[in-house]
C-alpha cells in the first residue's frame, strides 16, 4: 500500500489538501480576466494550488501556460519558455507551431529539437544571437495575445518565482513586459513568488512599471479544521487509526505548515503501517527520525552562519512569538549587541528564506531546523 502523504512534489486531485476557497476564488478571478499576484512563504503549496487551478480552467475551455522563471538564467531562456510553454501546447505539432510563429512574427525562425520520448523543444537562441535578446523578446512578448486571438480562446499565463526578474536585467525587462502586457485583452497573467518583499517592491512601488498591475492574493496556511479532516481521511482510507488529540499534537508542532505537516504525516504513516494505529508517542518518534535524516543538512546550514546569525536563530527557536527583535530585552538576552547587529544578521536570513516574516512575527521557516537548533542549545548562545 502506498503512503498517501506526499510532499516535495506537485500534488493534484485527492492528494491535494483542501484549498477549496482559494481554488474557487482564483478560478473566478482568472476566468474574469483579472491579473493576479500569488505569494506566500516557501512550501505553502503555491505551485500545487496553481496547477489545480489551471486544470480547472482547461476543463472550462481556457488556454493555460506555466513558466517557471527560477530556471531562466538568461533572457534567451525566457524567450524560449514564452514560446515553448504557450504556443507548443496549444498547437501540439512542429508544423503548426512553426506556421503560427512565422505568420505572427516576421523575421522569427525557430529551431526545433525532437527528444527521445517524442516530445520536442523550441529555441530562438540563434535569433537572439543575431538580433539581440531584447529585440526578439520585444516581439515574442506578444505571443500570448496573438495565440489567444488565433485560437479564439482566453489564455492564462503563470510566471512562477517572478521575483527572479530582478536577476534578468530587471528594470529593462519590467518596462518591456508591462508595455506589452497592458495591451493584452485576451490574456490574464499570474505572478507567483515566495519572496514577498521583492514582489511588493515590484507591484506596490509607484515608480515601478508594474505598479498595481495585478490583484494581490496572499496565500496563508491551510485552516486547521480542514487540515485535520484531510489528515484523518488519509489515514482512515489506508485503515490506520489516528485520534484527534494526536493530530492536534502534530499540528501544534508544525504550526499547520502545509509542507512540514505532510512530511511529518508521511513519517508517521510509515511508523504506524504495521500496527495500524498512530499513538501520541509516535509523533515524537517521527520528529526524531526526521531530525536524524536531515542532520547533515542542518549541520551544514548551521556552519555557514555568522555568530550573530546563530544567536538570532537560537532566540527565534526558543521564543514562542518573536515580534520585537530590536527590543533591548531580546538583544540583551541573546547577546546580539545592538539593533544594527540584529538588522545585519537578519537581512540575509530573510533573503535566503531561512527566516520568514509574517505580519510582525519572525520565525524559522523550517520547523525541523528549529527543533534541531533547540535540541543543540539551552536557550542561550552555546551550541554543542
Amino acid at each position: 500500500m502506498m503512503n498517501p502523504f506526499k510532499y516535495g512534489t506537485i500534488v493534484t486531485g485527492k492528494d491535494f489538501a483542501d484549498r477549496k476557497d482559494e481554488l474557487k476564488l482564483l478560478i473566478q478571478e482568472l476566468t474574469s480576466g483579472q491579473n493576479m499576484i500569488l505569494y506566500s512563504p516557501r512550501r505553502y503549496g503555491k505551485s500545487s494550488l496553481m496547477i489545480n487551478v489551471l486544470e480547472a480552467l482547461k476543463n472550462n475551455g481556457i488556454l493555460t501556460a506555466y513558466i517557471d522563471m527560477y530556471g531562466c538564467v538568461f533572457l534567451s531562456d525566457l524567450v524560449d519558455d514564452l514560446v515553448e510553454k504557450t504556443v507548443l501546447p496549444a498547437y501540439g505539432t512542429l508544423e503548426k507551431t512553426s506556421k503560427f510563429l512565422r505568420s505572427a512574427f516576421s523575421g522569427i525562425r525557430p529551431e526545433f529539437t525532437v527528444n527521445s520520448d517524442g516530445s520536442f523543444k523550441v529555441s530562438l537562441k540563434k535569433e537572439v544571437a543575431s538580433q539581440g535578446e531584447k529585440a526578439v523578446l520585444d516581439k515574442i512578448l506578444d505571443a500570448p495575445e496573438q495565440l489567444a486571438k488565433a485560437k479564439g480562446k482566453p489564455l492564462v499565463v503563470v510566471f512562477d518565482e517572478f521575483q527572479e526578474i530582478v536577476n534578468l536585467d530587471g528594470d529593462v525587462l519590467e518596462n518591456l513586459m508591462r508595455s506589452h502586457f497592458q495591451h493584452h485583452e485576451h490574456v490574464s497573467y499570474v505572478f507567483m513568488g515566495s519572496k514577498r518583499h521583492i514582489l511588493e517592491e515590484i507591484f506596490e512601488d509607484a515608480n515601478r512599471p508594474f505598479y498595481r498591475f495585478a490583484k494581490p492574493f496572499p496565500l496563508g496556511k491551510i485552516p486547521i479544521k480542514e487540515f485535520k479532516q484531510f489528515i484523518t481521511t488519509k489515514f482512515e482510507e489506508t485503515n490506520i487509526h489516528i485520534d484527534s488529540a494526536t493530530i492536534d499534537l502534530m499540528l501544534k508542532f508544525t504550526d499547520g505548515h502545509p509542507y512540514f505537516t505532510q512530511q511529518l504525516c508521511h513519517e508517521l504513516w510509515n511508523l504506524a503501517y504495521e500496527n495500524k494505529t498512530v499513538k501520541e508517542v509516535d509523533v515524537t518518534k517521527a520528529i526524531q527520525e526526521l531530525l536524524r535524516i536531515h542532520k547533515d543538512l542542518f549541520v551544514k546550514q548551521w556552519d555557514t552562519l555568522t555568530i550573530h546569525q546563530k544567536k538570532l536563530l537560537v532566540g527565534l527557536s526558543w521564543e514562542e512569538r518573536v515580534t520585537k527583535i530590536y527590543a533591548s530585552s531580546f538583544i540583551e538576552k541573546y547577546e546580539l549587541i545592538s539593533s544594527s547587529h540584529v538588522y545585519r544578521a537578519m537581512e540575509p536570513l530573510l533573503k535566503d528564506g531561512t527566516v520568514e516574516k509574517i505580519d510582525d512575527t519572525y520565525s524559522l521557516t523550517d520547523v525541523f531546523f528549529k527543533e534541531w537548533v533547540k535540541s543543540k542549545t539551552r536557550g542561550t548562545t552555546s551550541v554543542d
